[in-house]
């Protein structure tokens, strides 16, 4: 099992080095146990504010920790909408067939897994 795979490690992408515009070998990951029940996340226009929510929520929604989530400008909210019945076929065109087969499971199967909310 790859280290960011463990239940309460949430995978967030890797480091970057600005300088050189390239990606770097160390992961970038959180222990969810650093988590509070309370968070606010601001930054300019572009900054990646959006993309570290969706990560993070998307991470606590695979180890089943509950999130509210109020975003004025609804960009979190509009990821419903490729998603609306959260249906098993909904998840199927993102679903990467080596994770599948790494799993033992079918790409059906593996989406139906993925969507287990």
């Amino acid at each position: 099992m790859q280290e960011y795979e463990k239940l309460g490690v949430f995978y967030l992408g890797q480091l970057y080095d600005l300088d050189e515009k390239e990606r770097l070998d160390p992961l970038l990951l959180y222990d969810s146990r650093d988590l509070v029940t309370h968070a606010v996340c601001v930054g300019m226009t572009g900054s990646g504010k959006t993309g570290l929510c969706v990560g993070l929520i998307e991470e606590a929604a695979l180890d089943g920790i509950p999130a509210i989530v109020i975003d004025p400008k609804g960009d979190l909210g509009n990821l419903l909408l490729t998603f609306p019945e959260l249906r098993p076929s909904d998840f199927r065109p993102w679903i990467n067939e080596e994770d599948a087969g790494r799993k033992g499971k079918t790409p059906d199967e593996y989406a139906a897994a993925r969507c287990r909310f």
